[in-house]
């Protein structure tokens, strides 16, 4: 416990040494007073404590539309692209010399002197190193909670939900880290080859992404032509029922021709899509999903009356106006839905559990080059 609490010590100081740290700090407070700024009244929301006023009926003071707003800003800008990009990047610009310097010649012969196993010293280390993100994500999420309790009146403890979300995504890249530091000691080696992992992560869940969002729309289209097709035999068979001879019949015939061949095609694409989309969506079950993991926050927190970000953004509030069924606002909305309800579907062990496995996998080689290695 001791030698926990002096590892634990030496690397708050090593951090707190680190201007990104603080300056990561401070541009997290930035963010939280920013997203304070924003307010609601009685014609709309207002921006910067009242300086920009925007008039919308739909999200006044104290109505759905605005609770859904508020968190989906939270959700789905300030934890996906602050927390999960920007914050993450200078998170690991700050720790990548951790474990080089932990390693390295007069560092590491100071540790492993001490009564206290390899294995043990390797993950308290690990643990202790963690304290970045740790501590940037806990202050973040005490000033949104202030933030959400002050200007809706509501406090959200499912807010906090953010620090384990965001801690085990940073661990998914900083285990890469910090195999990479113990092989080769050096912390630009350890920064360039997690920075190239992510973007693999990154290519792999959004190829997924892409062909998920395509196939389903197909599947959609399929849908929409078989129904169109069975809707005009119908009706091709009650106006024969009537008239053989009425001229409706050969153009509803060819109409249906049209339609068929439409369909091939796009079942012919489907089939071809899902041929591609197969052994990628094999990979990213056994690599750490990043995208995912971040999202399931925003599916702890989304409403279900409809109201948040998207729907406002695209003028689609689903429980203010009912839409036709068969126009393209419709296709495009039963497609979003179809979309929300995959990934909504995919469980925690899928979506965390599988990549936590790669994750330990990654830890256990780290951990047992360490134990082995002759320093």
């Amino acid at each position: 416990m001791r030698l926990f609490k002096a590892l634990l010590l030496d690397a708050y100081r090593q951090l707190s040494a680190a201007k990104l740290f603080w300056l990561t700090l401070g541009l997290s407070v930035l963010v939280v007073v920013m997203y304070g700024s924003i307010g609601f009244n009685d014609e709309g929301m207002s921006i910067l404590f009242g300086t920009i006023n925007v008039e919308n009926e739909y999200i006044t003071a104290g109505s759905l539309g605005a609770r859904g707003l508020y968190l989906s800003i939270y959700s789905g800008i300030l934890v996906a692209y602050w927390l999960a990009w920007i914050a993450t990047i200078l998170a690991l610009i700050s720790t990548c010399s951790i474990f080089p310097d932990f390693v390295c010649e007069g560092s590491i012969e100071l540790s492993i002197s001490k009564p206290i196993g390899r294995l043990r010293l390797f993950f308290m280390k690990y643990l202790v190193s963690m304290l970045f993100v740790l501590l940037q994500v806990s202050v973040f999420c005490i000033g949104i909670f202030l933030c959400v309790g002050l200007r809706l009146g509501e406090w959200n403890w499912m807010l906090f939900a953010a620090i384990p979300i965001v801690t085990i995504f940073y661990s998914y890249l900083f285990s890469i880290t910090v195999l990479t530091g113990i092989l080769t000691k050096s912390s630009i080696a350890s920064l360039l080859i997690t920075g190239i992992f992510w973007m693999t992560l990154f290519s792999v869940n959004a190829a997924e992404g892409v062909l998920t969002g395509i196939m389903t729309s197909q599947q959609v289209q399929v849908e929409r032509y078989q129904e169109s097709i069975a809707k005009q035999q119908i009706e091709i068979e009650a106006i024969i029922a009537k008239s053989q001879d009425d001229f409706r019949i050969e153009s509803r015939q060819a109409k249906i021709e049209e339609m068929t061949n439409e369909n091939i095609q796009a079942t012919e694409l489907l089939d071809t899509l899902e041929a591609f989309h197969k052994p990628i969506s094999w990979i990213l079950t056994v690599l750490p999903k990043t995208s995912q993991t971040i999202s399931v926050l925003d599916r702890w927190l989304r409403s279900d009356d409809g109201f948040d970000l998207s729907a406002i953004m695209g003028g689609d509030m689903s429980d203010i106006k009912e839409i036709d069924p068969t126009n393209h606002m419709a296709v495009r909305r039963e497609t979003e839905r179809r979309m929300q309800d995959e990934y909504d579907g995919r469980s925690l062990w899928y979506v965390i559990g599988t990549s936590l496995i790669f994750e330990g996998l990654i830890l256990w080689i780290a951990s047992f080059i360490f134990c082995k290695r002759d320093f």
